[in-house]
């Protein structure tokens, strides 16, 4: 009984080891623009106060299911102020893509962005993705002017 009990724990475990993988391919905002998505981390970079417009805060994350077994993506979150306008409802096919699309506000101000969106899925391994939004608002200096 006790091996029987063994071989069906083994059996149920290495079946769990054969999921799906999770990976953001690539993200976009309104505008067109590309950003790039390091590990865990999205990059917005260096954005200038007298360039900033509602489109800066508007990102649409392409999500890639890269296993060979259906991506369930169960529920998408934000941080305080970023909301997730949509997200996939139905699984994600093998070697298909999905969009997630995230809006927040940009106070027109220099600050830092700092957001986090998470992704919970049955993706063995990671079933919880946390996507880190980063970023930095400046005001354009003078051609003459210094930064220390």
């Amino acid at each position: 009984m006790r091996n029987l009990f063994i071989l069906a724990t083994l059996v149920l475990f290495s079946a769990t080891l054969c999921g799906q993988n999770l990976q953001i391919k690539s993200a976009s905002n309104a505008k067109g623009n590309q950003y790039r998505v390091v590990s865990d981390t999205l990059s917005l970079g260096e954005l200038y106060l007298d360039e900033l417009s509602d489109d800066n805060g508007k990102i649409t994350l392409t999500l890639q299911n890269t296993s060979n077994k259906p991506l369930i993506i169960r529920n998408v979150t934000g941080c305080c102020g970023t909301n997730i306008k949509s997200w996939p409802k139905a699984p994600v096919l093998p070697g298909k893509s999905s969009e997630v699309k995230v809006e927040f506000r940009i106070e027109p101000k220099p600050q830092k962005i700092s957001r986090t969106v998470t992704i919970e899925s049955n993706a063995v391994g990671s079933p919880t993705l946390k996507l880190h939004i980063v970023g930095i608002v400046m005001q354009r200096k003078a051609a003459n002017e210094l930064v220390l």
